[in-house]
């Protein structure tokens, strides 16, 4: 089959599926899944894992529509009224989540570095699931106030956290390389995409100043997000951490969150649903056998950190209860960034073989079918949604 075929494909049968979710009271992003699933290598392969290598660029745009628009939530009017909560809901969920991941790991069999690798792989939130969700369901109320700038600062602690252990441990692995080249590394890879994504931020607040007219500007996004991708790819940086950046200051210069995010909302829906399916078509279900008790102790770890972690640092807050009891709940879908950034750990740790991707893998089968549907009964338990 031609790429047209595939790309019809792809979008026709994972909108069938979303639509038949929808039908059953699931949300859609669960069809969008499953039906991916469907069509990989684990069941039909009709989407083969090249047709999936070669379909990257989706990945690539529809993560980059993620992160400006997840960075967008991060405006100051957001920390001046929530700021305190967020990060410490963000900071004590993580290192819950990141330590019982790390510890159950090791104890079933994992050498200790990638069992800390895999602690801080399980920090991150799928933005595409949360995002989807919330506007499929058009949730309004407490706990959808908080939750997009808190899955912001979760998947930014991950990031950064990621660079830093990841380059550690390269460097402990290399007794070639001194404590200079380890600092050069760290500052490469996190403060540079900071730096680009910050310079890039500006520009396009100057641009979006001169109000072009919608098309004009979703060409421009779309080029911007691209933009940073490439030279992300082209200086081994993070493109999410620079499009995160660029969305940041964007919306912190020109106060316009809702153009950014109507413009974008343009195109979302055709490459969410592509890039979902897609998703689900990169799951191999093989997997769960080969990593069993190991790929358990990541779920139980990863629930255990987000629910609980997550409850106990927002006791220490003013959010309501009702939102306290079940900010866990809406955390918990994984995705996209999870599978990312463990085929970059990968790249980094390759004596690794496969078993990062594979751990991961499996934690994801299981929270992009589950996620989605606690976060579904978290925003229904704080009445965001009917």
């Amino acid at each position: 089959m031609n790429h047209s075929l595939y790309i019809a494909i792809i979008m026709l049968v994972g909108l069938l599926g979303g639509k038949l979710a929808s039908k059953l009271k699931l949300p859609s992003v669960t069809g969008y899944i499953i039906f991916g699933m469907l069509l990989g290598p684990s069941f039909a392969n009709v989407i083969t894992k090249d047709m999936i290598k070669a379909f990257q660029f989706i990945n690539q745009i529809a993560l980059g529509i993620l992160a400006i628009s997840i960075g967008a939530e991060l405006h100051r009017a957001v920390f001046k009224r929530f700021g305190k909560t967020l990060f410490l809901i963000a900071f004590v969920d993580g290192i819950i989540t990141a330590g019982s991941v790390a510890l159950l790991t090791y104890f079933f069999g994992v050498p200790i570095e990638f069992a800390i690798i895999l602690g801080v792989l399980a920090m991150t939130v799928s933005p595409s699931g949360v995002l989807s969700i919330i506007k499929e369901y058009q949730a309004k109320g407490s706990l959808t106030r908080t939750l997009l700038a808190l899955v912001a600062i979760e998947n930014l602690n991950c990031i950064l956290l990621f660079g830093v252990a990841s380059a550690v441990l390269v460097g402990l692995s290399n007794t070639d390389m001194k404590g200079i080249q380890l600092i050069l590394m760290l500052v490469k890879e996190i403060s540079f995409a900071i730096i680009v994504g910050s310079l890039i931020g500006a520009i396009v607040a100057f641009v979006f100043k001169k109000k072009p007219n919608n098309s004009k500007l979703l060409v421009f996004l779309l080029g911007v997000i691209l933009l940073n991708t490439g030279i992300a790819n082209e200086f081994n940086l993070s493109a999410l951490l620079i499009n995160m950046t660029t969305g940041a200051v964007l919306t912190n210069l020109i106060n316009r969150k809702m153009v950014l995010s109507s413009t974008l909302e343009r195109v979302e829906l055709p490459i969410f649903v592509m890039f979902l399916t897609l998703a689900g078509a990169k799951l191999d279900v093989s997997i769960l056998a080969t990593v069993g008790m190991v790929g358990a102790g990541y779920i139980i770890g990863r629930l255990l950190g987000k629910i609980g972690g997550s409850y106990i640092s927002s006791g220490f807050t003013s959010l309501e209860v009702k939102v306290r009891r079940n900010i866990g709940m809406a955390l918990t879908p994984q995705a996209g960034v999870a599978i990312g950034l463990s085929i970059i750990a990968e790249q980094k740790l390759p004596h690794s073989n496969g078993l990062i991707t594979g751990i991961v893998l499996s934690g994801v089968i299981f929270f992009e079918v589950v996620g989605p549907l606690l976060l579904k009964k978290a925003l229904k338990n704080t009445g965001d949604i009917y």
